[in-house]
């Protein structure tokens, strides 16, 4: 089936390659404001003399910019920028600078046209160069309608991020279903998954880092060990993975998923006790936060941003215990009132705490005072709907507690 493109935000090479062939679909949007991570200017002009440095082969290279290493292997997984050019044309006909990404692909797979596959090949880590690609190599006779015409040589700036060996992931998709379930045949394909998810992270595309660690758990729930130490292996590599995700659930203010995957951690580290108490102080539970900050101080003595998240959570604590003596306080010189006055004065201190959280950045959920006046439990709930906050209800323990919910809580 065809795949649905934007052209307005750019065409990629794994697009124009598909033999599905694609369709434009107008109007999606991108994060305009993804801060650059590069430093290299991909927007350059070059003149005449300038590209005649270039050897003349059905490939041309010039380098702009040295890189370090080895040189990418002919089944790696490369990590890259480009864009890309037809002669006498300033605007790039494929640019994953305009698209704001960083695109991967598989070398000696079809996912690239062969002159840019050999190209890559001939790189190292951190090298930008510009390749001038024969037809031959390129899009051929025919072209690639409506960018590329026929027989035209084309022109790549390509920013080499990163690298690495695919043999574990072409392993794995020759396995047969069960060998897929053998710690000891998967490890490798795991590993690299991790390192993948890593590099997501560290390029700011947490979504992506995020199924990256929940393909590698689902990997891993289904494993069979030859002996304990593989079983020992693989709980550490499943622990690691639930902490990196933890990392991205609260990077992506999702606190409530940080915490389930904190718990599922069963070699649990300084990091995993951190993110398990930043995520709850997102959901206002300041108390048991700060007595998960303390187990990873333990661990990590002097750690300054553990002692600077400490610092957050008391802070917070003690704003929302002010914040709740206020409210009781109120609440007594209204309760010897009649009852249109009540409900009044009880609107005016609804809407005053539902404020103070909406206008708290730092947290996501905050819990309602126990025993309240139902007249005031009545005016939260309609103040909240006011302002958009849901309030949802926690039965723990034969308790039933009452929260307020910013919209995007997960």
């Amino acid at each position: 089936m065809a795949k649905y493109v934007d052209p307005v935000s750019g065409i990629s090479l794994r697009d124009l390659m598909s033999d599905d062939g694609m369709m434009f679909n107008f109007g999606s949007e991108f994060d305009a404001n993804e801060e650059a991570r590069l430093q290299f200017d991909p927007n350059m002009n070059f003149v005449e003399d300038e590209l005649l440095k270039f050897i003349d082969l059905e490939i041309k290279k010039l380098v702009l910019q040295k890189g370090v290493g080895e040189i990418v292997p002919s089944n790696a997984q490369v990590t890259i920028k480009y864009s890309g050019y037809l002669e006498g044309q300033d605007n790039p006909f494929d640019s994953s600078y305009q698209r704001h990404s960083v695109d991967r692909y598989r070398l000696s797979r079809g996912e690239l046209i062969s002159g840019l596959d050999f190209s890559l090949q001939s790189m190292r880590k951190n090298e930008v160069s510009i390749f001038l690609i024969d037809p031959t190599l390129a899009y051929g006779e025919i072209g690639c309608w409506p960018n590329i015409p026929g027989n035209s040589e084309v022109m790549f700036i390509v920013h080499l991020l990163n690298h690495a060996e695919t043999i574990a992931a072409a392993d794995y998709e020759s396995l047969e279903p069960e060998e897929r379930k053998i710690f000891s045949k998967i490890e490798k394909f795991i590993e690299n998954l991790l390192a993948v998810g890593a590099e997501n992270y560290k390029n700011k595309q947490t979504k992506k880092a995020i199924r990256d660690y929940i393909r590698v758990i689902d990997r891993l729930e289904e494993c069979k060990f030859n002996d304990d130490e593989e079983e020992e292996r693989c709980n550490l590599l499943r622990s690691r993975s639930y902490q990196n995700l933890a990392l991205c659930y609260n990077k992506e203010d999702m606190p409530r998923k940080a915490c389930i995957a904190c718990n599922n951690v069963t070699n649990k580290t300084a990091k995993t006790y951190f993110h398990h108490g930043r995520a709850l102080i997102k959901m206002g539970q300041y108390e048991e936060a700060l007595e998960k900050l303390n187990l990873a101080l333990e661990m990590s003595p002097r750690n300054e941003e553990i002692m600077k998240e400490i610092g957050i959570a008391d802070k917070l604590q003690r704003k929302s215990l002010k914040i709740e003596k206020d409210m009781w306080s109120n609440c007594l010189g209204v309760e010897k009132l009649k009852i249109e006055t009540k409900n009044e004065e009880y609107k005016k201190i609804a809407t005053e705490f539902c404020n103070n959280f909406v206008n708290n950045k730092d947290v996501m959920r905050q819990p309602l005072p126990d025993g309240v006046d139902p007249l005031l439990k009545e005016a939260m709930k309609k103040a909240a709907l006011l302002l958009g906050i849901k309030i949802s209800s926690v039965n723990k323990f034969g308790k039933e507690s009452f929260y307020l919910e910013k919209s995007n809580y997960q």
